[in-house]
C-alpha cells in the first residue's frame, strides 16, 4: 500500500494514492461514502449528511454537506472524477478558490489562505474538495486526514 504524505503550509495530511485501498481495520458500516470516499472524521455537532450534487469550473462530482442546526458550522467534502485535472498547478487554473496558496510541489494541496477551502487529487482522475465555514476551519485538516478510497466489494 503507498500513502502519500504532503505539507501544504505547514499542514501534513495523508491520502491513499492508489484506487481501492484502505489504511485497513474496522470501519463502522455507516461510514458515510461519496462516489468510492469514505469520510471517516467529521466534527461533532454537525448533524447527518446531505447528498448534494457538486459543480466547479465545469466538472461535476457529488458532495456531502453536514451542518449544525444554526447553519453556522459547515462542512462539504466534495468529490469530481476528471482526466482533465492531473495536478496542482491544473486546480490553481481552475480559478474557484480564494486566495488560494501556491503549493509547492504539482502533488501538493491547494489551499485557501483563510484554511476552509482545500483541494486535491487522491489518485489519477479523482479530485476532492473539502470546504468549510469559517467556525469550522480547525476541523479542515482532521477531514482530510480522515479520507479514504473506499475498498471496492469483492
Amino acid at each position: 500500500m503507498a500513502i502519500v504524505v504532503a505539507a501544504a503550509a505547514g499542514w501534513a495530511y495523508s491520502v491513499i494514492s492508489q484506487p481501492g485501498e484502505t489504511t485497513g481495520g474496522a470501519v463502522a458500516a455507516d461510514v458515510p461514502k461519496i462516489d468510492g470516499v469514505e469520510v471517516r472524521y467529521v466534527p461533532d455537532g454537525l448533524g447527518q449528511p446531505e447528498s448534494l450534487p457538486a459543480h466547479v469550473a465545469g466538472l461535476s462530482g457529488k458532495a456531502l454537506r453536514w451542518q449544525d442546526s444554526d447553519g453556522l458550522r459547515t462542512v462539504q467534502v466534495s468529490v469530481y472524477r476528471s482526466s482533465k485535472i492531473r495536478d496542482a498547478m491544473d486546480i490553481l487554473a481552475m480559478n474557484v478558490m480564494r486566495s488560494p496558496i501556491e503549493p509547492r510541489k504539482d502533488s501538493d494541496p491547494v489551499i485557501s489562505d483563510d484554511r476552509t477551502d482545500m483541494m486535491w487529487l487522491i489518485d489519477r482522475g479523482l479530485l476532492v474538495r473539502v470546504t468549510t465555514s469559517k467556525l469550522a476551519n480547525d476541523a479542515l485538516e482532521p477531514i482530510t486526514r480522515g479520507l479514504h478510497v473506499a475498498k471496492a466489494p469483492a
